[in-house]
């Protein structure tokens, strides 16, 4: 039981504790998962043209105490649409005095559904994104409007770069807790070397920078790495994450593990993408 107790209690820090609507910040796919960066055309949507790939893309993913979690994402030439969800299992209530009963049960619930659009002016690209979402905690519920603006310069056939603003916009407020979204300013930089690419991220959040690497064997198989660099005290903390996946015909699926080294133990993610 006081395993238990002590995993909820790290749990709700992570979901209630912080700035709110933590599902902006969540890896969308196996591979954005793998790379430890967000590739989601929504929050970055100067990809649509930067990296076009006309694919439908459905994932799920597991976390510890049964979170989970579920992605659909559908790119139609410069405009891409998504939904997304996280919800945990029935999760227990409970104060510092031991008990047998817990206080209450509840079940933690986000939701978010959004588009971009990116439009190509020269060598420049803009791109524009918006995302609805929901959030219910214990005791109340919040909804917030969450925009992102991109700009990407491709400097040759290998190096594209990028920045924008993401996450900024506005939220309810829930009863007991102030919900804002987690607005940061980022700059990355592509390089794709035919087989091989390499990806950097930074940014003004609690992870500054990120970076990540990918190989293709042949088209048919791609390995994936990443490590991400979390501001933490005393000192910087790094998350390494892994993952590949494999094609066949117009198809191919993807598995990653997401920051391996976590307190509370991996996420594990499974996508399937659908080119047509």
């Amino acid at each position: 039981m006081t395993k238990r107790l002590l995993i909820l209690l790290a749990l709700l820090s992570i979901t209630l504790g912080q700035s709110g609507f933590d599902i902006l910040n969540t890896p969308t796919d196996s591979r954005d998962a793998a790379l430890g960066l967000s590739l989601n055309p929504t929050v970055k949507p100067t990809r649509i043209l930067t990296h076009p790939d006309h694919t439908a893309t459905l994932s799920v993913w597991n976390w510890v105490v049964d979170v989970q979690g579920a992605y659909l994402g559908i790119g139609i030439k410069n405009a891409y649409l998504n939904f997304q969800a996280i919800t945990s299992g029935e999760l227990e209530y409970r104060n510092e005095i031991p008990s047998e009963e817990p206080l209450s049960t509840f079940q933690y619930t986000i939701f978010n559904t959004g588009g971009s659009y990116a439009h190509e002016l020269g060598s420049l690209i803009l791109g524009l994104g918006g995302e609805l979402v929901y959030e219910r905690t214990l005791n109340a519920a919040a909804t917030g409007l969450s925009l992102n603006l991109a700009m990407a310069y491709r400097l040759n056939d290998i190096f594209i770069l990028s920045g924008g603003l993401r996450h900024f916009g506005t939220t309810g407020k829930l009863v007991e807790e102030s919900s804002t979204l987690p607005t940061e300013l980022w700059f990355a930089s592509d390089a794709d070397f035919n087989n091989f690419s390499i990806l950097a991220e930074l940014n003004n959040g609690p992870i500054p920078a990120a970076f990540g690497v990918s190989y293709s064997l042949l088209d048919n198989f791609e390995i994936l790495g990443g490590l991400q660099l979390e501001s933490a005290d005393p000192e910087m903390k790094f998350h390494p994450s892994a993952g590949f996946s494999a094609a066949w015909t117009t198809f191919r699926m993807g598995y990653a593990i997401y920051q391996m080294d976590h307190n509370l133990g991996p996420r594990h993610f499974i996508s399937l993408y659908w080119s047509y």
